[in-house]
């Protein structure tokens, strides 16, 4: 049974499902589904879960003996599966089978993944769930939805509807969903009653807006060093600032160099932003950098930060400060290292 994201709550008000698969393009939408349905089953008496991270060499086995052991504790409980691809392989896909169509009544399986191509929506194991179980799919907030997502997300907290602050806040935040919603979180502190003054916002905005990560990138792709130095100094402070960075940093590389490719290939640079649904304002960073640097030297950068992501996890070791000020420099075009 197909369950639409905002209909999700009302059904799990009805009825708890046995099964729950929630997948989808937007990690922090299927997190919310899966912190609203396990609400809902510990309400119930789901007092226990057991977690699995599943991939194509996963012991299946171990799910099986965890249901099939009697807990002390609590006679109902959560098996959590989190798949990190949807190609779990021949045998991953009989034992979710398997698994999905025998169902104890004391258990609830809740699975999520992240996107699915089409063919694995046609699978067996898919179809499985599908056929036993509430499915919860969640699709990508592109530009031209996103003021709506961030209006209506404001107005579930308590906020008024306000066109112009949404607008504002989806073009800071320029598709981060999480960002959004700390935007939101920061508003509803600054105007508990809920009426935004919508002038001293946007005034707000406009000063803030220079100073933060998504400033600090933008100033790198328009080739701006100076203004990179100034902001980069400024974000030093926040100690969660090399995660944030590393994280938009690489979103928008990654998009930027499936754009080069596509000139490379031929296409009119016009059509390519208007594909790739570029917002108006951004149009002339996008395209600054487009011509700077071709795709070579930014897939060279991006394997650069591939590098500082693994140090930030404590795989490798590197200084991530100064390493991530470094590559900045260099995609605004202040060479630091040879190309």
């Amino acid at each position: 049974m197909r369950i639409k994201p905002e209909s999700l709550n009302s059904q799990l008000s009805n009825k708890l499902e046995s099964l729950y698969f929630v997948f989808g393009a937007e990690f922090l939408l299927i997190e919310q589904s899966l912190e609203a349905i396990l609400s809902s089953a510990k309400k119930t008496g789901f007092d226990e879960k057991a977690s699995f991270e599943i991939d194509g060499n996963f012991d299946w086995g171990l799910i099986t003996a965890e249901i099939a052991n009697t807990s002390l504790f609590s006679p109902k409980r959560i098996i959590e599966c989190k798949l990190k691809t949807g190609k779990i392989g021949v045998k991953g896909s009989k034992a979710l089978t398997t698994l999905a169509s025998n169902i104890p009544s004391d258990i609830l399986l809740v699975v999520s993944t992240g996107k699915l191509d089409m063919a694995q929506q046609k699978s067996k194991w898919f179809k499985t769930l599908e056929q036993f179980g509430g499915v919860v799919q969640h699709w990508e907030v592109t530009s031209d939805h996103l003021v709506g997502w961030i209006s209506n997300h404001m107005a579930g907290v308590g906020l008024e509807t306000n066109k112009e602050v949404a607008q504002s806040i989806a073009f800071c935040t320029e598709g981060n969903l999480l960002a959004s919603m700390q935007e939101i979180q920061k508003l509803k502190i600054t105007y508990p009653d809920g009426q935004i003054n919508t002038q001293e916002f946007l005034e707000q905005a406009q000063e803030q807006s220079q100073y933060t990560i998504y400033g600090l990138i933008d100033a790198a792709l328009f080739g701006n060093a100076i203004q990179v130095n100034k902001i980069y100094s400024t974000l030093l402070n926040n100690t969660a600032m090399p995660i944030q960075l590393s994280s938009s940093l690489y979103r928008e590389m990654k998009s930027i160099i499936n754009m080069s490719i596509e000139i490379h290939q031929g296409s009119d640079i016009n059509s390519i932003l208007q594909t790739h649904r570029i917002w108006n304002k951004r149009k002339p960073v996008i395209t600054n950098i487009l011509k700077r640097h071709p795709y070579q030297r930014l897939q060279k950068l991006l394997l650069s930060l591939g590098r500082i992501d693994r140090s930030i996890k404590g795989m490798d070791n590197l200084n991530v400060v100064d390493e991530l000020h470094t590559l900045l420099l260099n995609l605004a075009g202040k060479n630091q290292w040879a190309q």
